[in-house]
């Protein structure tokens, strides 16, 4: 029987109301909503995925998994069909690898030193195997290697939302539910300049309801770690002169994010390579009330930390 999807509410996500949209994926049955209308070579193709989703255990359907695939609207062959497929890597293997802002900066300088395309999405590379393998202080790494990374969330939104907006890559839809959420990481704190920032996006293919950026904003400086793919988005460019749209300090980016965990010692007292004092965003954060967002702290510790909700 087909369910009807509910609009989100500022209420705890709980394992008891994700296990029915979770057999209600599995089983295949549709949604009672119909999205948008898909529109290019590829559209109406279904999300197939090749391995076990990443967050498999807290995803929520949504009816772009039914009506965009791997390619979004990119025409099959063309360089931007082979960026939405690498976009939309659910699948890369290994154990993460740990990053800073500094592998990003040279992962930049590499792909400039080898005069790879970027820019727009007519300047996409044709052959997105020189984005492989390329030197940096933590080895040789590149597009589709599994990273991991420690920052502060300055900003986060979903994405190219609108009328006569959309991605290619999300087949050109218009709604939040449709779009990425673009996430701006500062590498000191939530107030750095978006000029040095580096940026993770949530694709939203099976993305989990507290996965939203109102959520992830966070303006009591805690730290976040976020793991994903590491991905090189030719459509844009660095900032120059203080200026970029998106503005960030390299294009290379975590996309999709696979997992997002909070550091919730009061002094951030938390390492990318260190388990200690991590734990899974999707675990601890719940929302009290309309206008306050709480983050729980761990067992033994007493009280809460608020954190501002941002609207968007």
């Amino acid at each position: 029987m087909a369910k009807k999807k509910k609009k989100k509410t500022n209420k705890l996500v709980t394992a008891a109301t994700l296990l029915p949209l979770a057999i209600g994926l599995a089983s295949n049955v549709p949604l009672a909503r119909q999205a948008p209308k898909a529109t290019g070579a590829a559209a109406k193709a279904p999300m197939v995925l090749s391995c076990t989703l990443p967050f498999d255990s807290i995803k929520q359907h949504h009816p772009i998994d039914d009506t965009c695939g791997p390619s979004g609207n990119g025409k099959p062959g063309s360089p931007q069909a082979a960026q939405n497929q690498a976009k939309n890597n659910f699948c890369a293997a290994g154990d993460p690898v740990n990053i800073d802002f500094e592998v990003l900066h040279q992962l930049q300088k590499d792909a400039e030193s080898q005069q790879i395309s970027f820019g727009s999405d007519a300047q996409i590379p044709k052959d997105r195997s020189v984005l492989r393998n390329l030197p940096t202080k933590v080895g040789s790494i590149g597009e589709g290697t599994v990273g991991r990374i420690a920052a502060f969330v300055i900003k986060a939104r979903y994405s190219n939302v609108g009328k006569g907006k959309g991605e290619s890559v999300n087949c050109k839809l218009p709604t939040k539910e449709d779009n990425d959420v673009h996430i701006v990481l500062g590498e000191k704190s939530n107030q750095d300049d978006e000029c040095s920032s580096v940026t993770a996006e949530m694709s939203p293919h099976f993305r989990p309801d507290v996965w939203d950026p109102s959520l992830l904003v966070n303006n009591n400086a805690h730290l976040y770690r976020f793991t994903g793919q590491i991905f090189f988005d030719a459509s844009h460019k660095p900032c120059s002169g203080g200026t970029g749209s998106p503005k960030r300090s390299a294009i290379w980016e975590l996309h999709p994010v696979y997992k997002v965990e909070i550091c919730l010692d009061p002094n951030n007292n938390c390492k990318v390579d260190s388990e200690e004092n991590w734990t899974d965003f999707s675990d601890r954060v719940g929302l009290e009330g309309s206008s306050e967002t709480r983050v729980r702290l761990p067992d033994g510790v007493s009280g809460e930390l608020p954190l501002a909700v941002e609207s968007f």
